[in-house]
């Protein structure tokens, strides 16, 4: 037995079946402890809990559900359940993708953000939302077997999308650009006031450019995807320069 501290959490909710993969197979390298929301909380990103009381409720050894977002279990299990950094915070396993741009909404990603901002090596986990959970199970263990030997700079995490069949292979890959068909749907209640739905039937368009994570989880390879904190431009940052002139030179 592995004496590594595994954090894990997700934002399809406690009771959610990717989750129980992610445990199972996690417990193979330490010993696992499991915070996550006590309710989908799909889509709320990086969100923070900074003015409402969070609860905590223990549901087991080593397992507990939380009235917050990911990024808050995250939180509470680095901060009062652990009381220490874990070796590794894993959030998944989602049903659904992650690619492309769903990395800005994802909660799932944002928890693995959250788990390198504690101190933490941090991952996130998606497949596919037809795909077999037994299929996907000994390409996450593969992954947790070997992803210590390829070290990524500090605020770094991994994104793996698992493919809807048999994986081909592992594919290191950037990202994609995707087109959401989002659906803003008015409707009224009883009392005649206005209510919104977000959403819509149609999924995503990707446009599946090469080397990217769309175009290889959609082709069958497990896509792996480093993703960094840092969001400054370098293609400005080296046109210093011409910032200069623009905001500092004459007239400005």
């Amino acid at each position: 037995m592995h004496d590594r501290t595994i954090l894990i959490t997700n934002d399809d909710g406690l009771w959610a079946p990717g989750l129980e993969l992610l445990a199972r197979v996690a417990s193979r390298f330490g010993r696992v402890v499991a915070v996550a929301p006590d309710r989908n909380r799909s889509a709320v990103s990086s969100a923070l809990s900074l003015h409402g009381i969070l609860r905590l409720h223990p549901l087991g050894e080593d397992r507990y559900a939380c009235d917050g977002t990911p990024v808050d279990c995250v939180l509470l299990g680095v901060r009062s359940v652990l009381e220490r950094e874990p070796d590794w915070v894993l959030s998944g396993v989602n049903n659904g993708f992650n690619l492309g741009e769903d990395v800005f909404y994802s909660g799932t990603v944002g928890a693995a953000f959250e788990g390198v901002l504690q101190g933490s090596k941090a991952a996130a986990f998606s497949m596919h939302p037809k795909a077999n959970l037994a299929s996907v199970e000994p390409w996450i263990e593969s992954f947790l077997r070997h992803w210590e030997a390829l070290d990524l700079s500090p605020n770094r995490i991994w994104n793996v999308n698992l493919p809807k069949g048999e994986p081909k292979g592992f594919k290191l890959c950037g990202q994609d650009n995707r087109q959401y068909h989002n659906l803003v749907e008015k409707r009224m209640d009883p009392r005649g006031m206005p209510y919104y739905w977000i959403g819509g039937e149609v999924g995503p368009t990707y446009t599946r450019s090469p080397g990217s994570d769309a175009e290889a989880a959609l082709a069958g390879w497990v896509a792996v995807t480093p993703l960094r904190m840092d969001l400054a431009c370098p293609e400005m940052l080296a046109r210093a320069e011409d910032f200069d002139a623009t905001f500092n030179g004459q007239g400005a």
